[in-house]
């Protein structure tokens, strides 16, 4: 049996530390090596113990959660604990696992933790993760499965409406360059913005135009004409590179080989 993950939890709301302090008991899984309510704090327990996740609040006096996670070299997994929507672009720039609005519902912490274990891995208090930057390992999905999942949507619509928090903004598909799977939210990157709206893959595929898009990732879709290299596993978009998952590799050739 695997040694729990070590937990610190940081948030100065006391009812917050409250109920993660709950949760955080009530799972086998997981250990408390420390609570605290601000960066600076949680920055001096990191020195002292041994963390592999930190619930952590985004705005916290002192430090924020987002400029403790920009100051450390080797962070542990980072699940975001916040009561505001809006800083879930920042957040998954750094990179987090995930990212819980306040109140948090159990039944959702626990799929916060489920992903923290994939990202961690059976010896992640052994050997340290080999950094990747740009996308944690996913499963990818048997053949059959790609073969099954339902086509983007074919139409001539210049234009789509994302749903961001409470707002529905238009965004040109011209624009639109990639899109990546985070948690419950989705990742939207235009030429001059980005969007994290609150949909699943599926929603979206139905939405964009199978001649303009590709699912090129059980978590990534990509606007074809916007791909400037192709290299095995991965491609570039504007300089970022991308993942290509095995299941998707021979479509997204087809489709090039065709333009």
């Amino acid at each position: 049996m695997p040694p729990p993950i070590r937990c610190l939890i940081a948030d100065d709301d006391p009812s917050s530390q409250d109920v993660l302090s709950k949760y955080v008991d009530r799972h086998a899984d997981l250990d408390t090596v420390g609570v605290c309510e601000d960066g600076i704090e949680a920055a001096n327990i990191l020195r002292e113990k041994a963390v592999d996740l930190i619930l952590l609040d985004v705005e916290m006096p002192e430090m924020s959660g987002l400029e403790l996670v920009e100051s450390l070299s080797d962070p542990p997994a980072i699940v975001m604990v916040t009561g505001h929507e809006e800083y879930a672009v920042e957040a998954f720039e750094v990179d987090v696992v995930d990212y819980l609005v306040k109140p948090v519902r159990y039944g959702r912490f626990l799929t916060a933790i489920e992903r923290v274990s994939e990202r961690l891995g059976p010896t992640a208090h052994d050997e340290p993760e080999e950094p990747n930057a740009e996308e944690p390992a996913a499963e990818e999905p048997a053949a059959e499965e790609a073969a099954e999942s339902p086509h983007l949507a074919d139409t001539s619509a210049e234009h789509v409406f994302l749903k961001d928090g409470r707002r529905l903004i238009r965004v040109a598909l011209k624009d639109i360059q990639w899109i990546k799977a985070q948690g419950d939210y989705m990742l939207v990157q235009a030429e001059s913005d980005r969007y994290m709206i609150n949909s699943t893959m599926k929603e979206l595929e139905e939405k964009l135009p199978s001649g303009q898009f590709i699912r090129v990732h059980r978590s990534h879709i990509v606007r074809i004409d916007q791909i400037k290299d192709i290299e095995d596993t991965t491609l570039i978009i504007d300089g970022k590179m991308l993942p290509i998952g095995p299941s998707y590799q021979d479509d997204l050739i087809e489709r090039i080989q065709t333009l």
